[in-house]
């Protein structure tokens, strides 16, 4: 009895070894803060029910912004949304960690890098540390890395495009202010919601039923 149940705890240590399922099960026990909810509706369906004005005057007839169409997606998540927290930075990411190791209650972090496509501002390290924090995605108006092993993460990651380089910690950058990010100004506590489709961004909660 005591031989077989040596083999059967052996054969349990290989497939926790060998299977990226269990390893994510064990992952997701041991992260203090629970997944983000999924994303709240699609953009299109957002858009029909919410934007009842000609495109040329969408921002003063509702309140609902659309990014410009520049982003890819690398996470595994590409439907994502929340309330938006903000970085402004230059080639240099203090900031980015600094808001990715809080808790991220379901928010989506916007980082407005300046376009800029010289270096990553994003790497596996900080969008694992956003995935167990609770963050509900990354929109990175700039470079990401590792972007094969992000893929496999439980969070939304939307950048320009991939870098190999990484930033500096010269600039520490901003918190929390307000950004211009594909043609959308974009404030601290406005809501996103982003699909494969696109970003919408508005300052209220939007609902699928038309109700702010």
């Amino acid at each position: 009895e005591s031989a077989c149940t040596a083999y059967l705890g052996n054969m349990l240590r290989v497939v926790r070894l060998r299977c990226p399922a269990v390893r994510g099960v064990r992952a997701m026990a041991t992260n203090p803060y629970p997944p983000p909810p999924p994303g709240r509706g699609a953009t299109a369906d957002l858009c029909d029910i919410h934007i009842k004005e000609p495109v040329d005057t969408i921002v003063e007839g509702s309140g609902v912004q659309i990014m410009q169409s520049i982003f890819r997606d690398y996470g595994k998540r590409t439907r994502f949304s929340g309330q938006v927290s903000t970085v402004k930075c230059h080639e240099s990411n203090p900031r980015v960690r600094a808001a990715l190791e809080e808790e991220g209650q379901g928010r989506v972090l916007v980082v407005d890098a300046g376009g800029s496509q010289r270096c990553a501002v994003l790497g596996d390290n900080l969008a694992a540390m956003g995935a167990r924090n609770g963050w509900a995605g990354v929109v990175v108006n700039g470079c990401i890395r590792d972007s094969e092993d992000i893929a496999g993460m439980e969070i939304g990651v939307k950048a320009l495009n991939t870098h190999p380089l990484k930033s500096s910690k010269r600039d520490p950058g901003l918190r929390d202010v307000p950004v211009v990010v594909a043609g959308t100004l974009v404030t601290p506590g406005d809501w996103l919601y982003a699909d494969r489709d696109g970003i919408l961004v508005a300052p209220y909660e939007l609902s699928m039923d038309g109700d702010k």
